[in-house]
């Protein structure tokens, strides 16, 4: 087995337990802000009057803000060369309209009512556009946010630490999604009428200011070392930037590769059960409940939410207890990332089995601790393989260097090797094997001692140095935020991908029961179009169980860094 030098590898020093919290208080933010939006978007929306049509096609901001944003962002904020660091400008200015779109949602009736005085359908519709821009606008910035703060944790973090800094991050995440929740049962109206005069309005502000104060506390407690571009990338014009993410899309890193594939399938799967999970549960209680009575549909409805409370406060604790695990070596990384898969599998699949709302209920909780995992597990793994990666690069550079200097002393290639060899900087000397060189991770330049080249390497003639150097010319320097932005691009992609896939399952599954009642002879009467409707949801989820097996059995391909060490 190989094994890796972690010293040698990364020599950032570890980080406190103080500084492990205040630098993810961020995803606090970020994630109360998506409570606010998954949570109370469409209901307002519908409110507005507009159709649940045009309501869906408002949902396509957050795949396309994930597809457009994040890579860009990550791509650009990895050559910002602010004196404030290369993610806190994006992080300070996606916040600035964070806070606005928030504003702009919760008020935007306000706003329609100062551009159209009187109360007519023209003052509704101006509210529907402000609301609609507002939410655009607020998936967009929000992403720029979520990019940069996840780049910021590989570039603090030393790789020993990435997976319990992730961790940190994900269990933020999930503690915060108990708090929104809880918050979404409260009349925040009644109890803190400061907030607003609606319980949206105070939802909104009550989210400006957490995401505030969650981003402030990150921005002041990180220390960012500013990026100095070379000399070749200072002439490099505007546009390259999507050449640069078009190449790291193509030619990913191996291992971030096998975990790329991995992701696009268990996305395949999270997607049916974020989309149809509650709407699965209220079915089950309309199917099994009188419907005469009036408040029949709000309490089907507060099922479903119970059962996601009870899903985040299990992820809360898995969360807390899986990271010890992995840290203390009873497990690792890569196997309780299978057996999340594994527990996904399971319980989407029992779904054939399962017809109460407490059993429903059993199978989501259960979920928590598949979530936790892929909060966590991808995140953690992407930034030790990046350390790793860019510190072997390195070390063929200086290889390569080292060679072009004996081949040039030697006078074997003249003034043409010499001329190449000024193509681009010097990193290493020919009369030094154990020089101290600059390696970049992400944000933070520390200095590490390179790896000893052999004396036989100063013997090459010519080609076999021409040749080294073409191999590493082919090579890139894999920065966090281009790499966290094409990783998200495989989270993006089974989105629209579920969304086509769930409505051909619901026509199938429509068209077979259609054909059964025919032959019957039966008309069909609502509590059967209830009933259909929930055969087609449950198919959906057993769809996303069968896909989170393929997910399972690519996972064994992942590579484990810190078993590795």
């Amino acid at each position: 087995m190989c094994t890796l030098d972690t010293k040698a590898v990364d020599t950032r020093p570890k980080a406190s337990l103080l500084q492990l919290c205040l630098t993810t208080m961020c995803f606090a933010g970020i994630q109360f802000t998506w409570t606010v939006e998954l949570s109370y978007g469409t209901p307002y929306l519908l409110s507005l009057e507009l159709s649940k049509e045009l309501t869906a096609l408002v949902w396509f901001a957050a795949p396309l803000s994930g597809l457009i944003v994040q890579p860009l962002v990550g791509a650009w904020s990895d050559k910002h060369t602010s004196r404030l660091g290369r993610r806190r400008p994006f992080i300070l200015g996606g916040g600035v309209f964070v806070c606005l779109s928030l504003l702009c949602v919760a008020y935007s009736k306000q706003i329609a009512a100062i551009f159209v005085t009187d109360d007519n359908p023209a003052q509704s519709k101006v509210a529907i556009a402000v609301a609609v821009s507002a939410f655009y606008v607020l998936d967009f910035s929000l992403n720029a946010v979520q990019a940069s703060c996840r780049s910021l944790i590989l570039d603090v973090f030393p790789i020993t630490q990435q997976d319990t800094a992730n961790a940190f991050a994900s269990n933020t995440q999930n503690v915060t999604n108990v708090f929104g929740y809880f918050i979404g049962f409260v009349d925040l109206v009644k109890y803190v009428p400061g907030l607003g005069k609606s319980q949206m309005e105070a939802f909104c502000t009550a989210g400006v200011i957490v995401f505030v104060c969650a981003i402030s506390v990150t921005c002041f407690a990180v220390k960012e070392v500013p990026y100095r571009k070379t000399r070749d990338e200072s002439s490099e014009p505007w546009y390259l930037i999507f050449v640069y993410i078009w190449h790291a899309f193509r030619q990913l890193p191996s291992s971030v590769q096998k975990l790329c594939n991995v992701m696009f399938f268990a996305w395949m799967g999270w997607f049916p059960f974020l989309f149809y999970s509650t709407t699965w549960i209220s079915d089950i209680y309309f199917q099994t409940h009188e419907m005469e009575d009036p408040d029949a549909w709000d309490k089907g409805t507060r099922a479903g939410s119970f059962a996601l409370l009870l899903y985040a406060i299990v992820a809360v604790i898995a969360g807390t207890v899986l990271p010890i695990l992995t840290a203390n070596g009873y497990v690792s990384l890569k196997n309780t990332y299978t057996l999340s898969h594994v527990v996904f599998a399971i319980a989407m699949v029992s779904t054939v089995f399962v017809h109460t709302v407490a059993g429903a209920t059993f199978l989501l909780s259960l979920l928590g601790i598949s979530f936790a995992c892929a909060m966590w597990i991808p995140y953690a793994l992407v930034g030790e393989y990046l350390v790793v990666e860019n510190k072997q690069q390195q070390d063929v550079e200086e290889q390569v260097m080292i060679v072009e200097d004996g081949c040039r002393i030697d006078g074997e290639d003249g003034v043409e090797q010499s001329g190449n060899s000024t193509a681009r900087p010097r990193t290493a000397s020919s009369n030094s094997s154990s020089s101290s060189k600059d390696v970049n991770y992400g944000a933070t330049t520390t200095a590490v001692g390179s790896s000893s080249v052999s004396s036989s390497s100063s013997q090459q003639g010519p080609a076999a140095v021409q040749t080294q150097k073409e191999d590493h010319n082919k090579k890139t320097k894999y920065d966090a935020g281009m790499v966290l932005g094409v990783l998200n691009m495989y989270v993006v992609f089974p989105q629209f991908a579920v969304a086509i896939i769930s409505a051909v399952i619901f026509a199938i599954v429509h068209h077979l029961q259609s054909k059964n009642k025919d032959a019957e002879g039966g008309g069909g009467s609502p509590e059967e179009g209830s009933m259909e409707e929930a055969a087609g949801v449950a198919w959906v989820l057993r769809f996303g169980g069968l896909m989170a097996v393929i997910a399972a059995v690519l996972s064994r391909r992942v590579i484990d860094v810190q078993a590795r060490m």
